[in-house]
């Protein structure tokens, strides 16, 4: 009985990707890393406009879609983002990433969180329960955060 609730569960975590093409071109955990930054970017209760376009940017430069595409992906990352009860069930599916590729993760992150140009305290902690999550080091945090942190000079 266990069992079958347990695959039920599964299965309804589970991004549909049949119904369309242009998520065929994003693995799970790719996806999955949208979905963490559109939840970044919703951390500050602000206008997520600008990081629309970042995170669009991100998609075609990293993932080599066409804008199209980028904007499909976007979409359901934004609809599964809407569902969000959690973060663990997005970072669970990054588990496979070398450290220092979730280390670029969470350098991509800062980028998002600053990119208003102010880092708001539960942008920050967003980031830091995603770190957590993550297994990144303390240190390799912040220099995360101090490698894209605007000048202020």
């Amino acid at each position: 009985m266990f069992q079958l609730f347990k695959r039920l569960l599964e299965n309804s975590e589970t991004p549909q990707t049949q119904d369309c093409p242009a998520l065929r071109l994003v693995d799970e955990a790719q996806l999955m890393s949208v979905v963490l930054m559109l939840e970044v970017a919703a951390a500050d209760f602000q206008d997520p406009s600008d990081e629309h376009d970042l995170v669009l940017r991100y998609l075609q430069d990293e993932f080599k879609l066409s804008a199209s595409d980028a904007e499909v992906v976007f979409q359901r990352a934004k609809a599964l983002s809407a569902d969000a009860v959690c973060l663990h069930r997005f970072t669970s599916k990054m588990t496979d990433y070398s450290y220092p590729q979730r280390l670029d993760f969470i350098e991509q992150l800062w980028r998002i969180a600053y990119h208003d140009g102010e880092l708001d305290p539960h942008e920050e902690a967003m980031l830091r329960k995603v770190a957590d999550l993550l297994f990144i080091r303390h240190s390799d945090f912040i220099q995360c955060k101090l490698a894209v942190q605007p000048d202020k000079a």
